[in-house]
């Protein structure tokens, strides 16, 4: 049974370099010639939206459900917040909606090819453990919140190697509150069983399921402290977790 999983492994992953060289030379001439008129870099957004969502259709054994997807709206600007099972998350969140502004490490904009796309398509970075870097990464927060855009972030800052939700750190709450936007929480369950976060081995046959909680109205928030306001977002996050466990 392991000896099957090595091989879909190595011929998924196979396909996975492969295709990924392909797109990125798609990705680049796009943005080449999109350029002079497409200053918000939406196209290559939208053709890095087509990229992930290939890989999230391609393999068969993923079986995905999405659930109330649509809530998330274009051109209304919000905080979207989801726990973080497994690398396969981003592709399958990207699957959503094509618009996010992501908020990543800074160690991922160094990477070869997904670094350059993340750097075009003016995704947001973040020096973790490094305070004097945050005024910076808020302000840019702030910049893509102003053009209406979804920003997406991970609050517990990595993955979960069990599936239980982590820790919260305060930096998507805080942006939430400072430019008085709704925040929207994304339950994520399933990645972390089809890619552990140790390991580079695919499972089989795996259900996913992604789901989009009620948003979040800033006037609604229980509490303008972020310390408070990311325990209450983790809560339902966590019991809605709990909900599609119970379910499976």
């Amino acid at each position: 049974m392991k000896l099957k999983s090595i091989l879909i492994s190595t011929l998924v992953w196979s396909v996975f370099a492969i295709t990924m060289i392909v797109f990125f030379i798609i990705f680049f001439v796009l943005w080449i010639i999109s350029m002079p008129f497409d200053r918000k870099h939406y196209f290559t957004q939208w053709l890095t939206w087509c990229w992930c969502s290939f890989y999230a259709k391609a393999y068969p054994f993923w079986q995905i459900e999405f659930i109330n997807k649509f809530r998330l709206i274009k051109g209304k600007a919000c905080v979207a917040v989801s726990n973080h099972q497994s690398l396969l998350d981003i592709i399958v969140l990207f699957h959503l909606y094509p618009y996010f502004i992501w908020v990543s490490k800074l160690e991922n904009f160094k990477a070869p090819i997904l670094g350059q796309v993340m750097r075009i398509n003016r995704y947001i970075s973040l020096v973790r453990n490094n305070s004097k870097t945050f005024p910076k990464m808020f302000e840019n927060i702030s910049k893509a919140l102003k053009q209406g855009r979804t920003v997406m972030i991970f609050p517990e800052g990595t993955r979960s190697l069990t599936g239980d939700i982590g820790r919260f750190k305060e930096g998507a709450f805080k942006a939430a509150i400072e430019n008085k936007v709704p925040i929207i929480p994304i339950v994520v369950d399933g990645t972390g069983r089809a890619i552990p976060k140790e390991g580079m081995l695919i499972k089989g046959r795996t259900k996913i399921t992604v789901k989009v909680l009620d948003p979040i109205p800033y006037e609604q928030f229980p509490s303008y402290e972020p310390a408070v306001l990311k325990e209450y977002v983790k809560e339902i996050i966590q019991k809605e977790l709990n909900k599609i466990l119970e379910n499976k």
